[in-house]
């Protein structure tokens, strides 16, 4: 399986937001679908007026999904970062998303951040195992500061300096 990485385009943004539609897996990301493709556009167009660098996961040439990398703003906190993943279900267990975290790694030395760091929904034991296993350490806990289903859960907040 060859896994690569792009600049999201304006082709890509139909295919991510359906992934983002998809229950399963909006059930760990902060977007609630349904998610109307304008809002996937004005993220695009976000991204691209900011300092957002947002790359579409390419899978045997599909798009698999994508990451984004959120560096702050403010010369204080200019050596950190954090990111977003989603990933289409059909290629959760398959070893893209330890790839693409080994991606955004690279992207976020390339420019100098300091500090990576997330939030991640505590009942996601996948992630929680590959955020681990690439190095990211627990620093805290942001208890029941996710509604999903009608039901709170905790957020764990993770980070891994370079």
């Amino acid at each position: 399986m060859r896994v690569c990485f792009r600049r999201v385009a304006v082709k890509d943004l139909r295919r991510l937001n359906d992934i983002v539609n998809d229950r399963e897996v909006a059930k760990f990301i902060t977007l609630t679908p349904p998610v109307p493709l304008k809002e996937t556009r004005d993220f695009f167009n976000r991204c691209r007026k900011e300092k957002i660098r947002w790359y579409a996961i390419l899978t045997d040439g599909v798009v698999a999904g994508s990451i984004s990398l959120h560096p702050q703003k403010g010369l204080k906190q200019a050596h950190v970062a954090s990111f977003g993943i989603s990933l289409a279900k059909e290629f959760w267990g398959r070893g893209v998303g330890g790839r693409a975290l080994d991606f955004i790694t690279e992207k976020a030395r390339d420019l100098k951040i300091k500090r990576l760091e997330l939030q991640v929904v505590a009942d996601n034991a996948r992630a929680l195992k590959l955020y681990e296993r690439n190095g990211f350490q627990k620093e805290g806990v942001r208890r029941k500061s996710f509604k999903t289903a009608g039901k709170y859960h905790d957020n764990i907040l993770m980070a891994k300096l370079l």
